[in-house]
């Protein structure tokens, strides 16, 4: 039977590979042309990942809660604080950029916090989520069980309902930590949280499966 889950599992995570692979590389087609006059970015709660790959930028500025990584190149700084309140300059930055970070920063007030400072900093604006609407939980590859009432997405659907809960087969405790660390946001959300901005469906089989938030 452990042998039979092993397998599945690496099945599902490398058919999500696959998938998260192709909108990852049609994103950031997108992106690079959309905002390749961009020349000073600040990159809230990323890494440098993603600008191996984009060469347009001239500067990054990555800010996060970690500590700082040990191997920065030179065209990367680094600060650690909070993206609620960065006590940075207004329109510091031609680019405010964020991917997949905002549903992770707390509940909606502090999300609306996140937002302000990445409207306030940025000349132009990126930020990618997960759509909540989309029926896979990406976090936790479940089928539908972000639908389901807060109080309801605990230690047991986690565990038991999700095929990341089979792999990492979580205590009680890790389950809290990582169940409440994600709050998804709908169109609707993004539209109140960033007033004046357009916003892109990205969509698999005709469902939305992210949203990008962009002026």
């Amino acid at each position: 039977m452990e042998y039979v889950h092993a397998v599945y599992n690496g099945a599902v995570n490398s058919f999500y590979e696959v998938v998260a692979g192709y909108f990852r590389r049609k994103r950031q087609r997108w992106f690079a042309q959309k905002f390749q006059d961009c020349r000073t970015v600040i990159d809230m709660g990323g890494t440098t990942d993603i600008w191996e790959q984009v060469g347009f930028a001239e500067h990054i500025t990555l800010l996060n809660v970690g500590d700082p990584p040990n191997d920065l190149r030179p065209k990367f700084s680094y600060i650690q604080g909070d993206g609620r309140d960065t006590g940075l300059p207004n329109a510091a930055f031609d680019l405010a950029f964020s991917n997949s970070a905002i549903e992770h920063v707390g509940n909606f007030e502090d999300q609306r916090r996140f937002a302000n400072e990445m409207l306030r900093l940025g000349r132009r604006i990126y930020c990618q989520t997960p759509n909540k609407w989309f029926p896979v939980e990406p976090h936790f590859l479940g089928l539908l069980v972000h639908w389901l009432p807060r109080r309801w997405f605990g230690h047991t659907v986690y565990r038991y309902f999700t095929v990341n809960g089979w792999i990492a087969k979580p205590d009680r405790e890790k389950s809290a930590v990582l169940v409440a660390s994600v709050r998804l946001l709908t169109r609707r959300e993004l539209v109140q949280l960033f007033p004046g901005c357009k916003v892109r469906t990205e969509r698999v089989l005709g469902l939305p499966k992210s949203l990008i938030v962009f002026r």
